[in-house]
């Protein structure tokens, strides 16, 4: 498992109102393709985010071949989200992100571990600085986009 934690002078309500709207997932998620599309009831248990190229399948029998980038597995609106993650080079990866409250802003935790043996194949050696690295920029992207959020006080 990796871990990165940044904090940010933001609101947990400001970074979780991020992950709960499904247009910014790309924009926040480190190393997805960015044309990608939650299902309706994200970030609830179950939802998924499926990569898409703007056609929909035709025929009457035809199956959803869009490729599912990720599977929510728990959501809890007021701090935490973990999904499993498709990684770039085959398998897939757990990902927890929590949210805590802090003096002046919030502590998010990115925790990243392999749950296939092809994910896990990425955690080894000099790859596992590459984990971290993308862990980090979760963190860092989510206060981003929460900073842009958060109402400005006079």
């Amino acid at each position: 498992m990796v871990m990165a934690w940044r904090f940010g002078a933001v609101g947990v309500d400001a970074v979780m109102r991020v992950i709960q709207d499904p247009s910014l997932f790309a924009e926040w998620m480190a190393a997805v393709p960015p044309e990608v599309r939650a299902g309706p009831d994200w970030p609830r248990k179950g939802s998924v985010v499926q990569r898409y190229d703007g056609r929909e399948p035709r025929m009457r029998h035809a199956e959803n071949r869009h490729l599912t980038v990720a599977l929510v597995e728990r959501w809890r609106p007021e701090d935490e989200l973990v999904l499993r993650l498709r990684s770039g080079l085959g398998g897939w990866v757990r990902i927890w992100i929590r949210v805590q409250t802090r003096p002046g802003g919030a502590l998010i935790e990115v925790h990243a571990e392999p749950v296939t043996a092809t994910a896990r194949l990425r955690y080894t050696g000099t790859s596992r600085g590459r984990a971290e690295e993308r862990c980090a920029q979760v963190a860092e992207r989510l206060i981003e986009l929460a900073g842009r959020e958060e109402p400005e006080e006079d």
